[in-house]
C-alpha cells in the first residue's frame, strides 16, 4: 500500500493550506494540495489517495459550493479514499447533501479546527487501513510486509518513517494467530499509545500473558535511551494489570543504559521486550512469527532473571 497516508487537500485559503501542511505533515502523512476544482480533478486521476479533504467553498465565502460538487467526483475517481467535507458554513442542508453523496465525515473551521482535523483524519486513515488489510490474502500480506520494511529502511522523513513503522508492525501482528485485533495510534489527554494488541491467542504460551499487549515504536536513527523506557513502563503501570507485556521496537537500537534500567524493574510482574534492528528484520523475514516472539520473550525473561540474581549477590 505505497499510497498509505497520502492526503489530497482541496482548498483555496492559503492560511488553511498552511495549517493542513503543518499539522498533517508533522503527523507523518504525505500532503498534496489543490486550490481549484480543475486541479483537484487532475490530481484525483492519479492513484494512491487515502483521504481527500474538500473545502465546501472554493471561490471565497460568496462562491458556489464547488466542494460539495466535488465529493461525488472524488468518490468516483478515488474509490478507495475517504472524503471529508471541510466547511465554515455547516448548514443542515450542506451536511445532509455531503453524506448523501458519499462523504465519510465533515469538519468545521472553528477555533478547535487543528485538534479536530487530527482526530478525524486519524479515524479516516484507520478505516482506510482496515479496509485495505481486509483485502489481503496471506501472500499479499507477506508482500506488503516486505515492501513496507523496505520503505521504512529508505524513508528519510522522520515523521513519515514513523507512520510506515507502525504500519509494518500492524501487518506483522496480523500474521500472528490471536493477535490480529489491534488499535493503532491511540491518544488521550495523558498519553499516546502506538499500538494496543488484544491477546486472543489459543497458544498456552501466550494465554499466560495479560489480555492486552502494548507496542511502542521509536523510529529514530539514534539509540533509544532510558527516558523513553521509563515512559513505556509508566504506560504499563497505568493499565491496572490488564497489560503486563510490552514490545519496545527501535530500528535505531538501544543505549547500553537501557538494559540497566530494565534490571531495576526485574522484580515486578511486568516485562518489556526490547526489539532492535536485527530482531525486527527477523520478524519481517520469518513467517513463524509467534515462535520468533516467544524466543524474544524467553531472552528477555532470562536477562531479567540473571540480572536480578547478579544484583542481589
Amino acid at each position: 500500500m505505497s499510497g498509505y497516508g497520502r492526503i489530497l487537500i482541496v482548498d483555496d485559503d492559503p492560511a488553511f493550506l498552511e495549517a493542513y501542511n503543518d499539522l498533517l505533515s508533522d503527523a507523518g502523512y504525505r500532503v498534496v494540495t489543490a486550490t481549484t476544482h480543475a486541479d483537484a480533478l487532475r490530481l484525483l486521476d492519479k492513484p494512491g489517495w487515502s483521504i481527500v479533504l474538500v473545502d465546501q467553498k472554493l471561490q471565497g465565502p460568496g462562491g458556489p459550493d464547488l466542494g460539495l460538487d466535488l465529493i461525488t467526483q472524488a468518490r468516483q475517481r478515488a474509490p478507495g479514499a475517504k472524503v471529508l467535507l471541510v466547511t465554515a458554513y455547516a448548514s443542515k442542508e450542506a451536511i445532509e447533501r455531503a453524506f448523501r453523496e458519499g462523504a465519510y465525515d465533515y469538519l468545521e473551521k472553528t477555533s478547535v479546527f487543528g485538534t479536530m482535523l487530527q482526530v478525524k483524519v486519524r479515524n479516516a486513515m484507520e478505516a482506510v487501513r482496515e479496509r485495505w488489510l481486509g483485502t489481503l490474502d496471506p501472500d499479499g500480506t507477506e508482500r506488503a510486509i516486505q515492501s513496507t520494511w523496505e520503505e521504512v529502511q529508505t524513508e528519510q522523513d522522520r515523521n513519515r518513517k514513523g507512520v510506515l513503522l507502525e504500519q509494518l508492525v500492524a501487518l506483522i501482528f496480523r500474521t500472528i494467530p490471536g493477535f490480529e485485533r489491534l488499535d493503532l495510534r491511540l491518544r488521550n489527554d495523558i498519553e499516546e499509545l502506538d499500538l494496543l494488541v488484544q491477546n486472543s491467542s489459543l497458544d498456552p504460551f501466550w494465554q499466560k500473558e495479560s489480555p492486552y499487549l502494548l507496542v511502542e515504536c521509536k523510529n529514530w536513527s539514534k539509540h533509544v535511551g532510558t527516558k523513553e523506557l521509563r515512559d513505556l513502563w509508566g504506560k504499563l503501570d497505568g493499565r491496572y494489570d490488564r497489560c503486563r507485556l510490552a514490545l519496545f521496537i527501535a530500528p535505531g537500537g538501544f543505549a547500553e543504559t537501557v538494559q540497566t534500567q530494565q534490571l531495576q524493574r526485574a522484580r515486578e510482574n511486568k516485562l518489556v521486550i526490547l526489539i532492535g534492528p536485527g530482531d525486527l528484520d527477523e520478524l519481517v523475514r520469518r513467517k513463524d512469527r509467534s515462535e520468533v516472539l516467544k524466543e524474544m520473550h524467553r531472552r528477555a525473561v532470562v536477562a531479567t532473571v540473571e540480572g536480578s540474581g547478579s544484583e542481589g549477590s
